[in-house]
Formats: structure tokens, sequence, C-alpha cells
């Protein structure tokens, strides 16, 4: 059987040679390849999905070793790699591969024309529908707020707990506010360092990264205001007792450090967030989940100033943000149209009993007596 996405090792030559010219750097008398300016992630990305290209023409025993990339992404083979795909994934992911295939075909084989792999993608981007519903999962600031409160206060007064015990405590609780205040990406989190992405401006803590280590390539700096007692409280007393768990000096000036003593890496700290909410609240709240509940909490409550949400989360682009904020005035209509309701039921009269239903009262027209004629013998309405 063969592997699920192709590694660039083991491509056709010609594949091989072209993905390297487009990461190749030019020099004075040469252009730079049309990848050059992409980050690893990226790299990594784009080639696994090229690789996921190639998988499948080895399955389809379609992969002709000397072909160019140009000659190798035809129409119907893409035709059948779509079905293909559509058969095993979620219209998101098929989407994705798609879209990795056209930006490998473009810096591999620049002089082709991709016009109908553009549409393609696009057409399967518009067809596409979220793998999961974020309405449900999202979490309001005011919950997350008192959970970091609750955190505290245990980590500070509960009887009986271990100092190993309260750092952790606390160490989840400072995450969470920070991921509140400013939504780091879980990579960026990771990275806090302090007195370097993590550093005292007189009375305050701010976050500091450059553009090498944005996503979008810009620099970025945010304050955390509200977050100095719980910051320096980490820092002084319980960080010691995290670092203190290994046995040799490791931790450096990381922020975020692990039960061994360690510090975590992105990953880890996405899990422990997740496992957190999880335990706390019942829902799984992973750090980017929190880069969505800031713009919907804006739409909802300050619906007028959500921009501000798109330089907090370094978005490059508002459109970004603003389907964030079209999540958060769905739920707010949402909200609305069940106060609505309710206030309707709660004003509407009482339902008569069948027996009363039944019953019609004389008529009040002043132009002649009633033409009802009540019932000699009226018996009850048998239940």
């Amino acid at each position: 059987m063969s592997r699920l996405c192709l590694p660039v090792l083991d491509w056709p030559a010609p594949d091989r040679k072209a993905w390297d010219a487009a990461h190749r750097r030019g020099g004075l008398l040469d252009e730079d390849g049309l990848a050059v300016s992409w980050a690893p992630a990226t790299t990594e990305i784009i080639a696994g999905g090229y690789g996921r290209y190639l998988s499948y023409l080895v399955t389809a025993n379609d992969l002709e070793p000397t072909a160019s990339a140009a000659d190798r992404i035809t129409r119907p083979r893409v035709e059948a790699y779509v079905a293909h795909l559509r058969e095993r994934n979620h219209s998101t992911t098929v989407a994705a591969r798609i879209l990795q295939l056209c930006e490998a075909a473009r810096v591999m084989a620049p002089g082709a024309d991709w016009r109908w792999l553009r549409h393609l993608k696009s057409r399967l981007r518009g067809m596409s529908s979220p793998a999961h519903d974020d309405r449900a999962r999202l979490a309001s600031a005011a919950t997350v707020t008192e959970l970091i409160a609750d955190l505290v206060r245990r980590a500070e007064g509960a009887k009986g707990f271990s100092e190993f015990r309260r750092a952790l405590l606390h160490r989840d609780a400072l995450m969470l506010a920070v991921l509140s205040v400013c939504s780091p990406r879980a990579k960026n989190m990771a990275a806090l360092a302090i007195g370097t992405t993590l550093q005292r401006r007189g009375t305050e803590w701010w976050v500091s990264f450059s553009g090498v280590a944005m996503k979008n390539k810009r620099p970025y700096e945010a304050p955390l205001p509200g977050l100095e007692a719980m910051i320096e409280r980490y820092i002084d007393r319980y960080r010691p007792c995290l670092v203190a768990r290994s046995p040799a000096p490791t931790a450096g000036n990381a922020l975020w450090i692990s039960s061994t003593g360690k510090p975590l890496t992105a990953k880890r700290v996405g899990q422990i967030v997740s496992r957190r909410t999880e335990r706390e609240l019942g829902r799984d709240l992973n750090p980017h989940l929190f880069r969505k509940i800031m713009p919907t909490e804006l739409a909802i409550h300050d619906p007028e100033h959500v921009c501000i949400a798109q330089p907090l989360l370094g978005h490059a682009d508002y459109r970004t943000t603003e389907r964030a904020y079209n999540l958060g005035r769905a739920i707010d209509a949402a909200r609305r149209h069940h106060q609505v309701v309710q206030a309707i039921r709660a004003k509407a009269p009482e339902r008569q009993s069948p027996h009363r239903a039944g019953r019609r009262k004389p008529s009040t027209n002043r132009q002649g007596p009633s033409r009802l004629r009540p019932h000699k013998n009226r018996t009850k309405d048998k239940p």
C-alpha cells in the first residue's frame, strides 16, 4: 500500500527538480524561485498536498516517472483525483487538497496555463461546508473570566494542595488569561519568553513578536492589561516551582513550563488549554477558538468597535475578522429572537380548559336578544 502523502525525496526526478527550482534563491542575474518567500510551514503543507496527488497517481497506476509537473497535472487526472478524495474526505479537505495542488503547480510549472485549476479550486472552496460548527463550541468571555478567577482562587486558597498542584493551576489560569486578552496563535503562545517576547514596560506587560515569527509576516505588539499581578505571581512563585522539576536547567527564559520542568511546545500548550477547558467547562476550547471568542463578543456587545479585533488578533485582512463578526451577529440574533419568543409566551393568556372552551357566552348585540338558547340538561364534558 502506498503512503498517503509521498515525501519529496520519493517524488519522480522531474518533480523534485521543479520543486527545488521553485525554492532556489537567485543570484545577481537570476531571479528567485516563486516559493522562496514561503514560510517553512507553508512549504511543508504544499509539499504534502502535491505528495498526496502523486500518491493517488501511484494507486491509480498512472504515475509516469519522466513526465513534468505541467504534463502530470491534467484535467482528467484532477477530476478523477477529486472524485477519489470525495469518497474519503470532508468537503473542506477536498478543497484544501486542490488549493495545495494549485499552489504547487503555480511555482513548479509557472509557464503553464492553470486558469482551469484555479477555477476548480474556487468552485470547490465555494461548495465546501465547515467540518465543525464553532457556534456550539464557543464559550462567552464571561464564562472564561469566571473560570480564570476560580482557578486562581483554588491555586491560592484551596486546602491540602501541594505547591506543585498550585503552580499548575496558576499556570493554566494565566494561559487562559493571555489567550483571552490578545489570543496569540499556539506557536506564538509557546514562544513567549520573559524579557524578549514578553516584556515589562513600566507597570504593564506586553507581548512583542517580530514579523518573522508571525503568520502574516508583520510585527505584532499588544499590552496585557489587568494581568500584571497574575504574571508577576507566576514568575516569582510558581514558575520556579515548575522549573525545579527538571534535574537539568533546560527552561531558559521560556514563560510556559511543563510538569517536568521543560519549556512547553505549541502542541503541548494546545493540549493543556483544551484539556483544562474540557474538564472545567465541559467543552474543548483550543487556543484557536479563543481567536474567535474575542470578535464574536465584540460583535454582540459592541458591534460599532468590532474592527479593533483585527489589530489585536494580527489579521492581515479584515475579512478574516468579519467572518467572526458575522458569526457573532448570528448568535446575537438567535438570542434576541429567543428572548422575544419567551416574552410573547409570558404575556399570552393561559389556555382555557376544554369544557370552558366549549361554552359560548350569550351575545350582547343591542339590536335584539341572543339567538343562543341555554341547554336544559347541560352536562360536563367527559375527560
